[in-house]
Formats: structure tokens, C-alpha cells, sequence
């Protein structure tokens, strides 16, 4: 839903659903590397080992709950990675 606004709100006109399909694909890649970069940032540093073999095992459920734990309001940062990724895709 957060990308189908950002499309309406960027205001492509009249675009064929081939290219609105691949705007779409484009721009979860790059909110998702966003939202990964800012995990990175605000793990602490003492945790990083631990956090890395969690990737390394690839359990998405666990990554996620270990984030919860160890990320103090994780759901205000993705929203803060998220508004700032709105702004700096719309201002473009």
C-alpha cells in the first residue's frame, strides 16, 4: 500500500501496468534496502556478531524478533526510514 501512494503521489501520468509493475518491483528494492541499512545503523555494536549469524541462518522470523529486542523503537525508526525515503523519492 506504501509504494501504490508513493506511485500516486510521484504522479506518472497515464503509465502502462508493464511499467507501473516494474516502478512497483524497483521501489520495494529500494525501500527494502533502506529499511535494511537502518536496522544495520541502529543495532549496538556488541550485537552485531550475534546479529550477523542470525543473516547468516537466514530464520526471518527470528532476525525480526532479535531486531524488536535489540532495536529500542523499532517501528518509529523503519516509520522515520520510511517518511525520509517519501521525501527524498518525491523531491526527486
Amino acid at each position: 500500500m506504501f509504494i501504490e501512494r508513493l506511485i500516486e503521489e510521484k504522479n506518472f501520468g497515464d503509465i502502462e501496468p508493464e511499467t507501473r509493475g516494474q516502478i512497483k518491483e524497483d521501489l520495494l528494492g529500494r525501500i527494502e534496502d533502506r529499511i535494511n541499512a537502518t536496522i544495520l545503523e541502529n543495532i549496538p555494536a556488541e550485537k552485531m556478531e550475534e546479529f550477523s549469524r542470525l543473516i547468516e541462518a537466514g530464520d526471518a522470523e527470528m532476525i525480526q524478533v532479535y531486531c524488536q529486542k535489540n532495536i529500542p523503537d523499532l517501528d518509529a525508526v523503519i516509520a522515520e526510514a520510511l517518511v525520509s525515503f517519501r521525501s527524498t523519492y518525491l523531491n526527486s
